[in-house]
């Protein structure tokens, strides 16, 4: 009887010393299974963060490309095509960034989405981050429809400024030919003609005849009516003051005031002189002087 009570009590003590040990084992599973459950949503809620704080850095380049875009844009003046070239590449990489945070939105809401430890505390710092998403998708939103119009504002101001460019370069076009012609005029206005030579030389090339008098007596030497242009040569009369002449004697024959020339020499003509080129020139732009040797 002494011998199986031993023995109950060796078999009772083996048998707890089995259930301890299992227990033990579950309790260290179960501690890792809680901690390592615990560093996994201690790294999704770090992952979270980083997502969150990545979209809101984007969002806050964004903003200020796009400022400094509008007051590019709207300076007032006519830009150059390399200015133009900058400002689309400054708004293609304000949509790059905005197709960046809407895929990382996107990214986070599923994340949020499968989260599994919706319990507790947690469960309110899930919530929270999924409200903060919800925000974030709305400025995206928001910052679309404002790139939208931006677009179109930078549209329209190339089309002002291709436009003004075009008025600009039609004035330029007017202007360019109203001075073409103001200079035409006045070369035409300052235009004058001139020849001289010898009664014989003169009437053989068709500027002077002789008129008047009787049976060959008494004529007189005048330039022709119709006389012949292409024995002149052409001046401008603000750079034209005097001609050499050095002849024994000459004679201005068509129609110039007395007073506005003179002919310097005492035994020979020397030179003419124009004294005063506006009252010379008024009666006549063509000037012919009768020469003798």
């Amino acid at each position: 009887m002494k011998k199986l009570a031993i023995f109950i009590l060796m078999v009772v003590f083996f048998a707890s010393c089995h259930n301890y040990k299992e227990d033990a084992e579950k309790l260290s599973v179960t501690i890792d299974s809680l901690r390592s459950e615990s560093e996994m949503k201690d790294s999704s809620i770090v992952g979270f963060l980083n997502d969150f704080n990545e979209i809101q850095a984007n969002l806050d380049t964004i903003k200020k490309m796009e400022d400094l875009v509008t007051v590019q844009s709207a300076q007032g003046r006519e830009m150059s095509s390399q200015q133009k070239e900058l400002i689309m590449d400054d708004i293609a990489l304000i949509n790059n960034l905005l197709q960046e945070n809407k895929e990382l939105t996107a990214s986070l809401q599923k994340k949020l989405n499968n989260a599994n430890f919706r319990v507790g505390k947690l469960q309110g710092m899930v919530t929270e981050f999924e409200k903060m998403v919800s925000n974030l998708q709305s400025q995206i939103d928001q910052k679309d429809t404002e790139i939208l119009a931006l677009n179109e504002e930078i549209q329209k101001l190339n089309f002002d400024i291709t436009s003004l460019s075009q008025k600009i370069e039609i004035m330029e076009d007017e202007s360019q030919q109203k001075t073409e012609r103001i200079e035409s005029q006045i070369l035409q206005l300052n235009e004058a003609y001139y020849t001289y030579g010898s009664k014989k030389e003169l009437e053989e090339n068709g500027v002077i005849e002789r008129i008047g008098g009787f049976l060959g007596l008494g004529k007189n030497t005048d330039v022709k009516e119709d006389f012949n242009k292409d024995y002149f040569t052409k001046i401008d009369i603000r750079e034209f003051k005097y001609i050499p002449l050095l002849v024994k004697k000459a004679e201005v024959i068509s129609v110039h005031p007395a007073g506005s020339f003179h002919i310097s020499g005492e035994e020979k003509a020397d030179t003419l002189f124009i004294d005063n080129s506006g009252e010379f020139w008024k009666a006549s732009k063509y000037l012919v002087i009768l020469t003798k040797q």
